[in-house]
C-alpha cells in the first residue's frame, strides 16, 4: 500500500464545470493549467505530510516521497510510491501500510531452526515491534489527505480560472 488520495469531481459543481471548460481549450492552455497547479500544490502537500511525521522512518517513508500528480481529470496526492530503499533494504512502498496504520498487538512468528550443533528447536521472533501501535484512521498520509483536499480543490479551480482568463486575455 502506498498512500494516495484523489480529488473527486462528483462532489462539486465547480469542479465539473472546470473540467468541461478544460476539455474545450487548446492543449497548450491545458498543459499550463497542469503545470501551474502542480507547482502550487507540491509544496503544500509536502509541508502537510512533513508536519505529521513523528520519526526518522516516517520522514524517509512519507516525508521525502510526497508528490503531486496533476492531469486534466484529477489531482493525485501520493506518498511512499517512490524513494530510496531503507537501511534494511525495504522500499517505502513495501512498508508504508505498516507505518501508516501500525500493528495489531505484538505478533510473534515461531519457526523451527537448527543450531550449529545440529539440534532442532523452535525460535520465536517479535516481527513487528518496530511498527507504531494500531491506528485505523492512519497516522501521516490519510490525515494529511483529509485536511488538504479542500485546499487543493480550491487551488485547482483558482489556478485553472486564472490561466484560462490569461489565455483568453492574450487573444
Amino acid at each position: 500500500m502506498a498512500g494516495s488520495g484523489r480529488i473527486s469531481v462528483l462532489v462539486s459543481d465547480e469542479l465539473r464545470t472546470l473540467l468541461s471548460a478544460l476539455r474545450e481549450v487548446p492543449k497548450d492552455v491545458q498543459a499550463q493549467v497542469r503545470k501551474y497547479t502542480k507547482a502550487d500544490a507540491q509544496p503544500i502537500w509536502q509541508a502537510e505530510v512533513r508536519s505529521r511525521v513523528q520519526t526518522t522512518v516516517d520522514e524517509r517513508v512519507f516525508g521525502k516521497t510526497a508528490r503531486v500528480r496533476v492531469s486534466n481529470q484529477n489531482v493525485n496526492l501520493e506518498a511512499a510510491r517512490i524513494g530510496k530503499s531503507l537501511s534494511g533494504g525495504a522500499k517505502p512502498s513495501q512498508v508504508a501500510a505498516g507505518y501508516e496504520f501500525g500493528r495489531n498487538g505484538d505478533p510473534r512468528t515461531t519457526y523451527m531452526t537448527t543450531s550449529r550443533k545440529g539440534k532442532r528447536y523452535a525460535a520465536t521472533r517479535h516481527t513487528k515491534r518496530q511498527l507504531p501501535t494500531r491506528n485505523t484512521n492512519g497516522r501521516v498520509v490519510f490525515p494529511s489527505t483529509r485536511s488538504s483536499i479542500p485546499r487543493f480543490a480550491s487551488l485547482w479551480i483558482q489556478t485553472a480560472a486564472r490561466t484560462l482568463y490569461d489565455a483568453f486575455d492574450r487573444k
